[in-house]
């Protein structure tokens, strides 16, 4: 049989072992979370990304429809 002080060190090593492991299984779900986090923003960062290319090619075809009209105008303003 254990001595008193024995049963009490027992005790508060069982109490400190499962306040560890409570604290690391928090910790791995934390991380879990963070993870999935972190992929949904890298697939919303790549999305963003691919919409500000869009809108810089139809930026580009604007422009470029703009000054080939910009064009016509003036050659017809000249021709008159």
């Amino acid at each position: 049989m254990l001595a008193p002080n024995q049963c009490s060190v027992t005790l508060v090593a069982d109490n400190l072992i499962l306040a560890l492991e409570k604290k690391v299984n928090d910790l791995i779900e934390l991380s879990r979370e963070l993870n999935r986090e972190n992929r949904a923003l890298k697939l919303r960062a790549a999305e963003l990304q691919r919409e500000r290319r869009e809108l810089l090619e139809r930026q580009r075809q604007a422009s470029e429809h703009v000054e080939t009209s910009l064009a016509r105008l003036r050659s017809l303003d000249g021709g008159a």
